[in-house]
């Protein structure tokens, strides 16, 4: 059996941290023994002890103390191979795992962030580490580009579990408890409230489209953010006098009822390296008016399964969009386009299928030696959730 470390840093719900959580999930399906390490109290310990996987909280806070923790337990436990998801937790993954002799090092690059640091970094990511995973074509390019040989990237992209987003009907009961109407437009988008999801860009654009007397409320489902970031979104959106056409729901966990009730989805983002809830939504059937960035043009093919504008372009965004509410029959072929292209590209299974073919590559050479041991500075115990008999 191999022995597999998914160590991710982040603590709040991310499509990064979902990534995280779906290959730990699915592997340990498959046979592996997968260990989740994280934050303690974090998004992913709570979540992955829910699903009955092994969990090590680790605060990585302290990096030397952490450091120590962790080789000492990498080497206890034999782990054969380490998947890192964010660069804290690379760095440290990968030092203590020299010190441990694991065998193998992946890090998966969830954003479009060229290598920083020059030389150090292209050691860390190209010597130190077997492989790294891109979870778009774009941050594969981006990485060839920091000076990573191709052969040393490989894309595998972020997928979903199609038959659970899947088109259905608008949830009419859904449709009444938070106040919307079945005979008004409804476009929406599911994010972080963040900037860099491009939310002014879409609260103007709404400002446009009501201003010319159309019928439209926008649908607003996300979490995450700091109450000051909140606070910024919220003023933009009442400077511009649209608050009474947004329905904020804050985070929610029935997102494929809340897709069945889009007649558009929006993804407006500034940055993004492919952007999870986008192919949620192709894979529910929907059109999508999106922006031209990173990885987004992968998903989305202009003028069939979706409308591509710039960045930043409230007037193109409001434009794309009365586009496909104009034109109900060219936004139901662009939603069955959209479905098909979540099948082809974005099929859950074909993900794990990349990911443990991958491992099993790395591992083949032989296993990792390993030793039990205790110390006062290592992790005593490897814990479930409860109730995971």
């Amino acid at each position: 059996m191999i022995t597999v470390v998914q160590i991710d840093r982040q603590t709040h719900l991310t499509g990064q941290t979902m990534r995280t959580l779906k290959e730990a999930q699915e592997l340990h399906k498959r046979g592996y023994r997968v260990i989740v390490v994280c934050q303690p109290h974090s998004f992913i310990e709570l979540s992955a002890r829910e699903r009955c996987l092994e969990v090590v909280p680790l605060s990585m806070k302290h990096f030397v103390p952490a450091l120590i923790k962790l080789s000492l337990f990498l080497r206890r436990e034999q782990v054969n191979l380490i998947n890192a998801h964010g660069y804290v937790d690379h760095l440290l993954s990968v030092l203590a795992g020299k010190i441990a002799g694991v065998q193998a090092h992946v890090r998966t690059k969830h954003n479009h962030v060229p290598l920083k640091g020059g030389a150090l970094s292209r050691y860390l990511y190209g010597t130190l580490t077997n492989r790294i995973i891109a979870i778009s074509e774009h941050i594969r390019d981006v990485m060839i580009q920091s000076g990573l040989p191709p052969r040393h990237v490989t894309t595998i992209h972020t997928a979903v579990n199609l038959s659970q987003f899947a088109p259905q009907e608008k949830n009419q009961e859904l449709l009444k408890a938070l106040g919307l109407s079945a005979d008004c437009a409804i476009i929406g988008i599911v994010a972080r409230l963040t900037e860099r999801k491009g939310f002014k860009t879409l609260f103007e654009a709404v400002k446009i489209l009501t201003d010319e007397k159309r019928r439209l409320m926008c649908l607003v489902v996300g979490g995450g953010a700091s109450q000051k970031k909140i606070d910024v979104l919220r003023s933009h959106a009442e400077s511009l006098g649209v608050t009474r056409y947004i329905v904020a729901t804050g985070k929610r966990n029935d997102i494929p009822d809340i897709l069945s009730l889009l007649d558009v989805f929006i993804l407006p983002s500034l940055a993004e390296g492919l952007g999870r809830s986008l192919i949620e939504a192709m894979a529910s059937g929907k059109p999508i008016v999106a922006t031209r960035v990173g990885g987004i043009p992968e998903a989305v093919e202009n003028g069939k399964n979706g409308i591509l504008v710039p960045p930043g372009d409230s007037q193109a965004l409001a434009r794309a969009i009365a586009q496909l509410l104009d034109n109900p029959r060219k936004a139901q072929e662009m939603g069955r386009a959209s479905r098909a292209r979540a099948e082809l590209l974005f099929d859950e299974t074909k993900m794990i299928d990349g990911i443990s073919s991958l491992y099993e590559e790395l591992t083949t050479s032989g296993k990792s030696a390993g030793y039990q041991r205790s110390d006062d500075y290592a992790i005593k115990n490897v814990s479930t959730g409860t109730d995971c008999r």
